[in-house]
């Protein structure tokens, strides 16, 4: 693998001192950052990179989407998620969902991601292995879970089959140097008790992350409080579920002795605000979690619920919307927004060794953004301009493990022209 060497970038790390270095140098030797400085390297077999009028910073990490479900973009909207799920999107994948549909819709939600600077993925649905590698095809970090739920789905016809998919995927994707394999429980209104035990047991039989939705809307919450006399965290961590390898997606209906469980157990939380907004789920208090000490990340959701895959957008509105709940133009600035796209992304995956901020030793997973466009000008302060003024447009280039995977906003390995050929065929088949 040839060395690269960037240089002329403006670069914000997302290090534990947020240090940024303006016409700083970065080598990338053997898909790992070598140096990060402001020395200047002359290396005449390196390939060189002039980033002068680029920000240079980690790639964003969507710590929650159904990849997939960019076959169902703009289906069934505006409507309870209950009602959603139940009587389109669940109906609809009955009849979808298959390896080959599951192909095409991920190579048109990579190109979204790529494209709008998401360099990581968590993703939890069904054919995990498809969406394994194809996401290996596109050069893209990912991690992917198989999700476990208490009725037949496309992939399986009861949990003993879906724990077997689940260990298989393990088993094969363990170590690779792009694909994170984990465990995935839906939800506690879709999975029994045994069911979520046992995915914890097999996530810490093989030492990965799980997955689960909690605390999404009011209605979940009611239903399993009137149940079991518990509010979801309290109930998960009844029954031994909560912990540090695990990330709970939205969160939206906490308490403050459920944010407190959170905290002490260290569990992590994938913050879905367009999802949460769009479905009327409501706004998740990260101002109060973050002040817990809980890592709080970002997700876009699957597209069906969003209608986009954009991490800066996502931003965006996280640091915008508690502002609004609490009153107070403070609560969450822009690097606390940022941090929650990059590195908190990292540590709720358990990948931050790996990738989430630019320092020496881990992966070169890292974006160029054009600053020096319009919108993004005059630039006061480098946070404030990524979070409330880019757009994902002034995303150049984007490299994963040292390699390119855009460049210029071309595309490395993935063709666009075929895929939405392909999308469009497959959108044929969904009937309203």
């Amino acid at each position: 693998m040839k060395r690269k060497i960037i240089h002329n970038a403006h670069i914000i790390t997302m290090n534990p001192e947020s240090d940024v270095i303006p016409q700083g140098t970065i080598l990338i030797e053997n898909g790992k950052i070598r140096y990060i400085g402001n020395e200047c390297l002359n290396d005449s077999d390196a390939e060189y990179t002039d980033a002068e009028g680029m920000f240079v910073l980690p790639g964003f990490i969507n710590t929650h989407t159904h990849v997939p479900m960019t076959m169902l973009r703009g289906y069934a909207d505006d409507l309870p998620l209950q009602q959603w799920l139940n009587e389109h999107i669940f109906p609809a994948e009955a009849r979808l969902v298959n390896p080959e549909n599951v192909r095409t819709a991920c190579r048109l939600a990579f190109i979204e991601m790529i494209k709008s600077g998401t360099t990581c993925f968590n993703d939890m649905y069904f054919f995990e292995d498809v969406i394994a590698e194809e996401a290996r095809k596109a050069g893209i970090r990912g991690v992917v879970g198989e999700s476990l739920i208490d009725f037949p789905t496309a992939s399986f016809r009861n949990v003993d089959e879906g724990a077997d998919l689940c260990e298989k995927l393990i088993r094969k994707w363990q170590g690779d140097p792009l694909i994170h394999p984990s465990v995935c429980a839906h939800s506690p209104y879709t999975c029994s008790e045994t069911t979520l035990q046992r995915a914890k047991q097999l996530a810490d039989k093989f030492n990965t992350l799980l997955q689960i939705h909690l605390s999404e809307t009011r209605q979940e919450t009611e239903e399993l409080l009137a149940k079991t006399g518990m509010r979801p965290a309290e109930y998960l961590h009844f029954i031994g579920l909560l912990d540090r390898n695990v990330i709970a997606a939205h969160c939206v209906w906490l308490d403050a002795h459920e944010t407190e469980l959170m905290a002490d157990t260290c569990v992590s939380i994938a913050h879905c605000p367009k999802s949460n907004l769009k479905l009327a789920s409501g706004i998740a208090d990260t101002e109060s979690l973050l002040k817990a000490g809980v890592t709080v990340s970002l997700g876009t959701d699957g597209a069906a619920s969003n209608n986009t895959l954009d991490m800066v957008e996502e931003m965006r509105f996280a640091a915008l919307l508690p502002k609004i709940i609490h009153y107070d133009p403070e609560a969450v600035n822009a690097r606390q927004a940022l941090q929650m796209a990059t590195i908190n992304g990292a540590k709720a995956l358990g990948l931050s060794h790996l990738t989430g901020s630019l320092e020496v030793g881990k992966s070169a997973d890292l974006i160029l953004v054009h600053a020096d466009s319009t919108n993004m000008q005059p630039v006061f302060d480098e946070y404030s301009a990524i979070v409330y003024a880019m757009n994902s447009k002034n995303v150049r280039s984007s490299m994963v493990n040292g390699e390119w995977i855009m460049r210029n906003r071309m595309l490395c390995h993935l063709n666009k022209e075929e895929t939405l050929e392909d999308i469009r065929r497959l959108s044929r088949l969904v009937k309203l």
